[in-house]
């Protein structure tokens, strides 16, 4: 093993007579570095132990669009009101036969790859990368890189030590290499449930049907001395949820989605989704799902369930959260749900599988990772994704992340990828207050912190620690987009002395303790499977909830309306938006929660403390420039 190790060091064997795409074959000179392959994370300091030799890896190596300058000035036509190419949207095909890489750089790839012995994956159809698998020791022989586990989050996660080189002929073609890291293993779903219910005869309620229905005054409320607090909401119905939002009103207009197609990303595929999709559409009124209106489609790759269920489980959560509540809002669209494989680094695949087949106008994501954790390989790679979205009249939808500012969890502050793309819409989230009429109360920005009660006092002193809540900020990396320019305050939108991207873009209901009900299956100790109804939020609840109010969107102007962005800051400020304000801190609910010792204790739960992050009036960071109002929303973006 040791002087195996040691073979690890040498640089990759040089291309001697190799043909690679040129009639006479070219030699290689000294190789050439893909930059930014390596993550910031991978450093001596955090480095556990070598990865094993025999470990097989799945990565892509990115040849980028050709003329990507011409496709800058063309998607800015494309979204600028006035230009002859106004939404004139590109067919995958148009799109691939000016922007995609050549055959003959492909095949340069290729014959490379193959000749270290990797076995080829994947080309996609807009041949933008190459997909390739191989064990670690054949990776490290080519790419001059040593693999190592490195702790990250938490967890061991494998990476290279350096940037790893390729042969000087293949640099002019190569853009990026992806996969050698398992940064995108750490993208997780942007849920937080309750658990399911307890053995019958052990409730852990109350909680409310509508905002303020239940009230306690036996603790003591830290904001207002004397005045009750409310209990949580039990989960908010798709009645509730339309009537808040004027969803309603648009469906007595006859907008239900028909005709229309939501693509939704994830990973795995949960055995159980139908039936859980039916029981919900059951009990709400809802179509059912069937081969006519629902599909699930493998992503590139081998598909393969780890035997470990807890590694899957929170993804089938996420499943069903998506495809429930999308198919809430737009009953009559069609839903296709792309699954990614077994162990998540596949995501980028599948979200290009999506945006290269078109297989709809709307794509919801409900996944993501801090932007610190992804190398800038990896930002650049998977933003070429969403311009050829963007260049396809295909509009992209992600959750902003459920940790703030990503401090708590990462001890960096950070915003989330891939919704720090300047090219996609983040859907931030909050809280929401709906009357017993099913009438908008209120909405607040979504940041939660808790403490218990132990009695006599709330331990420790309220409003307690931070537990969870929308992500946002400014992007480290990408540079302010032009529809953010003059909206999004200059202070909000700095990054060493330059405006940068800012996210979330808008908002809606997210906050678990004014969640949403849901369907999900569930396993009892006795092995018996029965589908329960529980509560749940997260940015993984206000993004499908979006997508699906596009979906209304797009039935209603007959037309996709492609990246939203640029057309949703011309409505900043506008009726088309609540523009959510702080609450000064002065909001809090109630939430009793069964402990593993089968006690019940009684937290308050704070609202509108989102770490680092502040509601504001207009654009912030926490909500965006607001969540939609129903009507007027789809009006002004006729």
């Amino acid at each position: 093993m040791g002087s195996f190790r040691a073979l690890r060091l040498l640089p990759a064997p040089l291309l001697c007579g190799l043909l690679l795409g040129t009639p006479g074959g070219a030699a290689a000179g000294t190789p050439a570095i893909v930059a930014d392959t390596q993550p910031g994370w991978a450093t001596p300091l955090h480095r556990a132990r070598a990865e094993p030799a025999s470990n097989r890896l799945v990565f892509s190596v990115w040849l980028g669009w050709q003329a990507s300058g011409d496709l800058q000035s063309r998607l800015h036509a494309l979204y600028t009101p006035g230009s002859p190419t106004y939404h004139h949207w590109l067919t995958p095909s148009q799109f691939r036969a000016v922007y995609s890489p050549s055959q003959s750089s492909v095949n340069t790839v290729r014959q490379w790859l193959a000749s270290q012995g990797f076995s080829i994956i994947e080309v996609p159809q807009n041949r933008l990368f190459v997909s390739a698998s191989g064990t670690v020791a054949q990776v490290e022989r080519a790419f001059a890189v040593n693999e190592n586990l490195y702790r990250v989050d938490g967890t061991l996660v494998g990476a290279p030590d350096r940037d790893p080189t390729i042969p000087q002929p293949l640099a002019p073609a190569v853009s990026a290499i992806t996969g050698l890291d398992g940064a995108l293993s750490l993208a997780r779903p942007e849920h937080h449930s309750a658990p399911p219910p307890p053995p019958s005869g052990r409730s852990v309620g109350p909680c409310s049907k509508w905002w303020d229905e239940r009230q306690s005054t036996a603790f003591r409320n830290p904001f207002d001395p004397g005045a009750p607090l409310p209990w949580i909401i039990c989960g908010y119905q798709p009645a509730q949820i339309d009537s808040a939002y004027g969803i309603d009103q648009l469906r007595r207009r006859g907008l239900d989605g028909s005709g229309q197609t939501i693509a939704i990303t994830g990973a795995f595929f949960s055995p159980t989704i139908v039936g859980d999709a039916n029981h919900f559409s059951s009990e709400f009124g809802l179509p059912k799902l069937n081969g006519g209106n629902f599909r699930q489609i493998v992503a590139p790759g081998t598909l393969k369930y780890p035997k470990d269920p807890s590694q899957t489980r929170d993804w089938y959560i996420e499943q069903a959260l998506d495809v429930e509540w999308a198919h809430a809002v737009a009953p009559r669209a069609k839903i296709v749900y792309v699954g990614a494989t077994n162990d998540a680094r596949g995501l980028d695949q599948a979200v290009n599988y999506v945006v290269d087949n078109h297989l709809a106008n709307i794509v919801s994501n409900s996944w993501d990772l801090p932007e610190s954790l992804a190398s800038k390989g990896e930002l650049r790679a998977m933003n070429s994704v969403f311009q050829q979205a963007a260049a396809q009249g295909m509009g992209v939808y992600f959750a902003s992340g459920d940790d703030g500012d990503n401090a708590a969890a990462t001890g960096k502050v950070s915003v989330g990828f891939p919704d720090s793309s300047p090219w996609v819409t983040s859907v931030g989230g909050t809280s929401l207050a709906i009357g017993s009429s099913g009438q908008y109360l209120w909405e607040s920005g979504w940041g939660t912190t808790t403490t218990d009660w132990n009695g006599s006092a709330w331990s420790p002193t309220a409003p307690g620690n931070f537990s969870y809540g929308s992500g946002g900020g400014v992007s480290h990396f990408f540079t302010q987009p032009w529809y953010q320019a003059g909206v999004v305050p200059a202070g909000l939108a700095a990054y060493n002395g330059s405006a940068h991207r800012a996210e979330p873009d808008l908002a809606m209901v997210a906050d678990p303790q004014t969640g949403v009900v849901f369907s999900q299956t569930y396993v009892d100790p006795n092995g018996h499977r029965r589908i329960i109804d529980s509560w749940i939020g997260g940015t993984s609840l206000s993004a499908p909830l979006t997508a699906g109010l596009m979906a209304l969107a797009d039935q209603s102007s007959g037309v996709p309306h492609g990246f939203l962005n640029p057309l949703v800051y011309r409505l900043a400020g506008s009726a088309a938006l609540h523009d959510v304000t702080s609450t000064h801190g002065t909001l809090a609910v109630l939430r009793n929660a069964l402990l593993a010792n089968g006690q019940i204790v009684t937290r308050l739960r704070s609202l509108d403390r989102d770490s680092s992050l502040h509601t504001l009036p207009g654009w912030d960071p926490v909500t965006g420039l607001g969540s939609p109002v129903g009507p007027a929303f789809l009006a002004m973006l006729q």
